[in-house]
């Protein structure tokens, strides 16, 4: 392992012109869902507000506003994971990694990524066979829509197989000597 040296400034703009064309690649791809993810909860939020003034002020209820909501909030998060690693955004607790050294740091690094890594493996595995059996069985929301669960499923091994070649992407920029700080990110 090299020297761990802490990337540029503004890592995304790093990414966007890394000369390895799989970063720039997963970071066009990794971007483009973020994007997407960001707009489908601003179309959720449409949505909702829609209903509720469908139902509270016209006194008429959708039937379809509670699937399509919660497909695309199931798509929404599922594929802005991987954007929220690639930008050091996910939950942490930097408490005690702050005060370790840059090797030691870098450790923890890849010991997170190698367990976040191996859990988005397996939950992609499990999630495909899902989908498959979804598939086979025909199976339907219960409610009046009756959308093809598969639609719904489909997003978790998507999103987990994205967030799994994530991990491996930031694995091999911190073992070539770049380890990213996390970002701050205000509500």
């Amino acid at each position: 392992m090299s020297d761990v040296n802490t990337s540029p400034t503004d890592p995304q703009a790093w990414r966007a012109h890394h000369p390895s064309l799989w970063v720039r690649t997963n970071h066009a791809l990794v971007t483009l869902c973020g994007r997407l993810a960001a707009a489908l909860f601003a179309v959720v939020a449409a949505m909702i507000t829609y209903e509720v003034v469908a139902r509270y002020v016209f006194l008429s209820p959708t039937i379809w506003v509670e699937d399509l909501t919660l497909l695309c909030q199931i798509w929404a998060t599922c594929l802005g994971a991987s954007w929220l690693l690639q930008h050091q955004a996910l939950i942490r607790i930097d408490m005690l990694i702050g005060r370790f050294g840059p090797r030691l740091r870098a450790v923890a690094e890849l010991w997170s990524l190698l367990v976040i890594a191996l859990f988005s493996a397996w939950v992609t595995w499990y999630g495909a066979d899902i989908v498959s059996d979804g598939i086979a069985i025909n199976a339907a929301s219960a409610s009046m829509l009756g959308l093809p669960m598969w639609v719904t499923k489909s997003a978790i091994p998507l999103g987990f197989g994205l967030l799994c070649i994530q991990c491996l992407t930031e694995a091999a920029l911190v073992l070539a000597g770049h380890l990213q700080s996390a970002e701050e990110v205000n509500v």
